[in-house]
């Protein structure tokens, strides 16, 4: 079930089924299909209990520790998904398995933290070799971190190229879910680069794919994703339609750095129809929900769009030293958040 992307009935069946002797697989399969869920924190917790069952089962535990890389990326959790990425490559390494896993999760943790020039040459290694295999999977994979990693760099033609060519393998591989996520990457990129068209288009399509699924993610992502662009095109009241059903699926999963994005983009749309409290309230919600959560680019969005608000209060001196604290702290990161048009 969980291969079929069935997560709501594998993790069903599990709490039905006694452990027994293989209590650590168990738990491990419920962290499992909870992350399949979108349960990123729910999962982590499973996955800590398997490892401490998995004892001396050296091959579950690097497994875990994947489970657990991935989960805490999912939420921002940058210490965590180093360790438990770097804990997973060294097993991987000391065991000769599962290294391509271990060392894709490795370079998403980088990139994570911002060490994108590492990141991006250790994912391009790994596409080459997926592609010289004929891992139409791990290709598929590599090309949407690169995608993604691009993207922050401002090389939106590359990003563009690298999200296609994930689409093209994913479909080719049959696997709709990768290529929902490749058509979400693609979505993404084509908007801050100015395509609204065609970047409807994808989220559109994305939100297909994942209607049938449980990946309640997918589906927070695709109201998200699909708002961003309706504001871009002035759609404010679909957009803002959009963004609560977002917030209230985000919530549920206790996604707060992405529901971070939520808020500032509620703020946006209350600004531009001149509700200016209501988007200094959504604007300091957002900046609370990124604090600590590995999300330097919602922080940077928010102090950028904090200082446009104080100007338009005119509160000039307010807004000329926020807008510096915006400028200082996408320096820090390297990002380059503030030349965006089309955010």
């Amino acid at each position: 079930m969980l291969d079929d992307g069935e997560f709501a009935k594998a993790l069903a069946a599990l709490k039905k089924t006694r452990p027994g002797a293989g209590k650590g697989r168990w738990l491990f399969l419920k962290g499992e299909a909870l992350r399949g869920l979108g349960l990123f924190g729910e999962a982590l917790e499973q996955y800590a209990l398997a490892r401490k069952a998995a004892k001396l089962d050296e091959e579950l535990r690097l497994e875990t520790l994947l489970g657990e890389a991935r989960c805490a990326r999912a939420l921002g959790r940058e210490g965590s998904a180093l360790a438990a990425a770097k804990g997973a490559l060294a097993l991987a390494k000391r065991l000769d398995m599962c290294r391509p896993d271990a060392e894709l999760e490795w370079a998403l943790a980088l990139r994570l933290v911002g060490r994108l020039s590492e990141a991006a040459a250790l994912l391009e290694r790994l596409h080459k070799a997926y592609k010289k295999d004929g891992d139409l999977a791990g290709a598929a994979f590599a090309l949407w971190a690169l995608g993604g990693l691009y993207r922050l760099q401002g090389r939106y033609g590359e990003g563009i190229n690298a999200f296609e060519e994930s689409l093209a393998s994913a479909n080719k591989d049959k696997d709709e879910a990768a290529a929902g996520y490749a058509l979400f990457g693609l979505g993404g990129i084509l908007r801050v680069a100015g395509f609204m068209g065609r970047a409807l288009d994808c989220y559109v399509r994305a939100r297909r794919l994942f209607a049938r699924t449980d990946d309640a993610f997918a589906k927070a992502y695709a109201e998200c994703g699909t708002s961003n662009v309706l504001r871009q095109m002035g759609r404010l009241e679909e957009a803002y339609a959009g963004y609560e059903r977002a917030h209230k699926l985000y919530s549920g999963l206790s996604d707060w750095a992405d529901l971070g994005f939520v808020e500032w983009g509620m703020g946006e749309i209350k600004k531009r129809n001149g509700d200016f409290g209501a988007a200094l309230k959504h604007y300091r919600r957002a900046a609370e929900l990124f604090k600590g959560r590995s999300e330097p680019r919602g922080e940077a969005l928010t102090l950028l769009s904090l200082a446009n608000l104080y100007y338009l209060t005119g509160q000039t001196a307010k807004a000329e030293a926020q807008h510096a604290a915006a400028l200082a702290h996408i320096r820090r990161h390297g990002l380059h958040t503030h030349l965006e048009t089309f955010t």
